[in-house]
């Protein structure tokens, strides 16, 4: 490989500097639409899946989905943000990231393969012999995206991001069905996400037009490598999933199964939000690091926006579930119930949490993000070791307390950032939370007055709950909603 040092910045390769507002709000709300459709198939198959699979069945997957993420947790995919964060790129920036991941992922590839025999071992499940391998090549296409996916995430091209996961979701979900049909059982969840992971890295590489060169430069290496290595250490502590391990180990893989079963439940929904809206806020308050008043207003325009949206899905969720639950997947699921719960009462401070750690890596903070990362998760190991012998339910909901315990600091960290005093910072949650408040209330009546037939207060429910939140919204938050619709239909300029 050839090795340089400095070139001519790339006009494509930088960020959007006009409309940011406006094309985050249009971005945000494309891809909750477009993603739509996947999300609806992937609830499908879940349901499918759920119905054909047990517990322990589902707990072997998510043990060895599990254990290669925690061996993908030393690629450095945070060189990724790096790229969007940083205010100028050239192809030499480009060239030295994808090489770096791919030599990473090559070589963390070969540990897990020879580790997949002594664990399977060590807990007892011959299946990770074979499922460990298979789920270990995702790190490998996961990492080839990382490039394209930063170049399409600097534009804005939120369109084409939302069409990839489309497609990534569509086969995955065609293949899953298909195995299962096939009676491949657990198989069919294991090569599904493997597939999805493929699509989706060779959906980035045509949308963003971007292929790598045989090139590695050392100075792009270094101007990256702050920021890089700490947010590569945020992102694995993000998705190293360890409680996962440790729940399997502690309790064992039915146990797991259960939690599992609630963590998709919990990921379903907060797709719909989380994931458009951690595509859409870093880059936009990337692109605002030197315009304070727009960033402060930015943030704060999101999290009320964001939070119309999450809170009536996870209080509605949480209030329905014991409903919900047996009649979409059946009377088998029925423990699950109040892990579910715990999770939508973490799912409140999900879309938060995006915007928290946009705003405070989009600053350059990441070392400030991953020590925070580091701390909360000390705190979850602590507390299911602790927690783990009162029974299931009482371990989520433990880890549900733990969540609004880490939320204060990152609290004072984006007052401090914004220049905001605690009233500024609640504010935007107020509206929502008395709609949503209203909504639980009159959902909690309904169940009250029809005792009958479980399939009719469940709709009745969920009718009933979504004409009191958004007439209450209404009357609440008038003039938000007003300033979101003109945004989007560009009545009024943006940032």
């Amino acid at each position: 490989m050839s090795v340089s040092s400095q070139s001519t910045p790339e006009p494509h390769y930088g960020h959007l500097k006009t409309g940011r507002t406006r094309a985050a709000i249009v971005g945000l709300l494309w891809s909750l639409l477009s993603g739509f459709a996947p999300a609806a198939i992937g609830a499908l198959v879940f349901l499918a899946t759920s119905r054909a699979l047990g517990p322990s069945e589902f707990g072997t997957v998510a043990l060895a989905a599990t254990i290669t993420t925690i061996a993908s947790a030393l690629v450095p995919v945070g060189f990724g943000d790096a790229l969007v964060q940083r205010a100028e790129i050239t192809r030499d920036h480009l060239d030295t990231v994808f090489w770096l991941c791919f030599g990473v992922a090559g070589t963390i590839y070969v540990a897990v393969v020879l580790a997949a025999l002594p664990l399977a071992d060590a807990f007892g499940t011959p299946e990770l012999r074979l499922l460990i391998p298979l789920l270990g090549l995702k790190v490998f296409f996961d990492l080839l995206g990382a490039v394209p996916n930063a170049l399409l995430t600097r534009a804005m091209a939120f369109h084409k991001l939302a069409v990839r996961t489309t497609m990534a979701s569509l086969a995955a979900a065609a293949i899953c069905i298909v195995l299962l049909l096939l009676d491949y059982g657990l198989w069919a969840l294991a090569f599904s996400q493997l597939a999805s992971s493929l699509i989706a890295c060779l959906a980035s590489m045509l949308s963003a037009r971007w292929w790598p060169r045989l090139s590695f430069s050392m100075t792009a290496l270094r101007e990256l490598a702050r920021f890089g290595l700490f947010s590569s250490g945020q992102r694995a502590l993000q998705t190293i999933n360890l409680e996962q391990v440790l729940i399997g180990s502690l309790l064992g893989t039915s146990l797991l199964g259960l939690f599992s079963f609630a963590r998709r439940i919990f990921q379903l929904v907060s797709d719909l939000i989380a994931s458009p809206l951690n595509a859409v806020s870093y880059p936009l308050l990337s692109s605002l690091q030197k315009e304070p008043g727009k960033l402060r207003d930015a943030y704060i325009f999101a999290t009320l926006a964001s939070s119309v949206f999450s809170f009536p899905l996870f209080i509605g969720m949480a209030v329905v579930a014991d409903d919900l639950i047996p009649i979409a997947f059946g009377e088998h699921w029925v423990d699950a119930v109040g892990a579910v719960r715990a999770f939508c009462a973490m799912g409140l401070l999900t879309s938060v949490g995006v915007l928290q750690s946009s705003l405070i890596r989009s600053q350059g903070q990441a070392g400030l993000w991953l020590f925070y990362m580091l701390a909360r998760q000390a705190m979850t190991i602590l507390y299911i070791a602790f927690f783990h012998n009162w029974g299931l339910d009482a371990l989520v909901t433990a880890l549900a307390i733990q969540t609004y315990l880490m939320w204060l600091p990152a609290v004072h960290m984006v007052m401090r950032l914004l220049n905001i005093s605690l009233v500024s910072y609640f504010k935007p949650f107020v509206a929502p939370a008395l709609a949503a408040l209203a909504m639980f209330v009159a959902v909690s009546a309904i169940k009250e007055a029809l005792p009958g037939d479980a399939v009719i207060r469940l709709l009745a429910s969920i009718g009933g709950g979504a004409v009191v939140y958004t007439a209450v919204l209404l009357l609440t938050a008038r003039s938000q909603i007003n300033r979101i619709l003109s945004v989007v239909l560009g009545r009024k300029r943006a940032a």
